[in-house]
């Protein structure tokens, strides 16, 4: 099983990934995307994302994901839908990321998730602070907006997702039983 984690910055994805691995053992965690490429080109992200910085995220998370097979049990902390949100936020504040390259993107960002077993969305949730990410760059109105170009990107329309997708809410725990209920039904299938 194949689960990718996706949401604005700050909002607990990394802490939740890290809770149901600690529940499931035998599944494995495949770091966040920016991390991995920081510390591979030793460059932090830029401030506002550039065509080159969504380039390469999106083909690193192509690359993990296509590079899990259908029975792998792998926790994906964000995935290159996480990278063409940011992109839509980069054209949509000035960026010189442009229509053109969102369409460049789109294909690869759909195959990614087509080797997803489950897309779990986690949004802003109102009386949860800010979880310390190490990456924030994104101001308030910002993280919000890319909150809602993940849940439009994510909803059945927006064709990018054929896995069914979860939307988590609530404190720490509550989050964990949510997505713990969906592993447990599907683990014994």
């Amino acid at each position: 099983m194949r689960i990718v984690f996706a949401g604005t910055q700050s909002v607990g994805k990394t802490t939740l990934v890290e809770d149901l691995h600690a529940a499931f053992p035998e599944f494995r965690i495949e770091e966040e995307p920016i991390r991995a490429v920081a510390r591979t080109t030793g460059e932090p992200p830029p401030a506002i994302p550039t065509q080159q910085a969504e380039r390469r995220l999106v083909d690193y998370g192509l690359q993990r994901l296509v590079a899990a097979k259908a029975g792998d049990r792998v926790l994906f902390d964000r995935s290159p839908l996480d990278a063409y949100a940011h992109a839509i936020l980069s054209m949509e504040i000035g960026g010189e990321v442009d229509p053109a390259f969102l369409t460049e993107l789109r294909p690869k960002v759909q195959t990614a998730l087509s080797n997803a077993d489950l897309v779990v969305f986690v949004p802003i949730e109102k009386g949860i602070g800010n979880q310390a990410d190490g990456f924030r760059y994104l101001d308030e109105s910002n993280r919000r907006r890319v909150d809602q170009i993940l849940n439009d990107l994510l909803l059945p329309s927006g064709h990018l997702v054929q896995a069914p997708v979860m939307t988590v809410r609530g404190d720490r725990l509550t989050r964990v039983k949510q997505v713990r209920k969906y592993m447990v039904g599907a683990i014994r299938h």
